[in-house]
């Protein structure tokens, strides 16, 4: 006999809140409502880190992939916040759909040195009438810490 297991699966970005990385920037700035926030397809966001070795030394890449709506976005898409994201970079609060919270492109022994930067920003026009138009943010750092543990 079978025994069906009745699971689902917890995985995804709920939400998450930009703030970009400035003179005077610290990490008590990062409250809630304080930053960019847009509406997340649900389904279509995610955070991963990849551990390194090389050489000995381990170091952290974390990435933060956004998707949303095209017409929820225009914060996204505004010129000096693209130059202040490739440049500067942001501090990314995260939601994980498990609840779990996380503070991405902050860590205790860099700061916000090695912020979360823009890697890529891809518009989606669709490819059927039933697609709707849809933006995907890219954002990337290293550091030598990980943000869940």
């Amino acid at each position: 006999m079978t025994v069906k297991k009745s699971y689902k699966p917890i995985g995804g970005v709920s939400r998450a809140e930009l703030f970009v990385v400035g003179d005077g920037f610290s990490v008590e700035s990062v409250v809630e409502g304080g930053g960019i926030e847009v509406e997340l397809i649900d389904d279509g966001s995610s955070y991963e880190e990849l551990f390194i070795s090389t050489d000995g030394l381990v170091s952290v890449q974390h990435t933060l992939t956004l998707t949303a709506r095209r017409g929820v976005a225009d914060e996204w898409l505004d010129k000096r916040f693209l130059e202040l994201c490739a440049a500067q970079g942001v501090v990314a609060r995260v939601l994980l759909s498990s609840g779990e919270s996380l503070t991405v492109g902050w860590s205790e022994r860099f700061g916000v040195e090695q912020a979360l930067r823009l890697e890529q920003m891809h518009l989606q026009s669709g490819s059927k009438p039933t697609d709707e138009p849809r933006i995907c943010l890219k954002l990337k750092a290293v550091d030598t810490q990980s943000a869940i543990v």
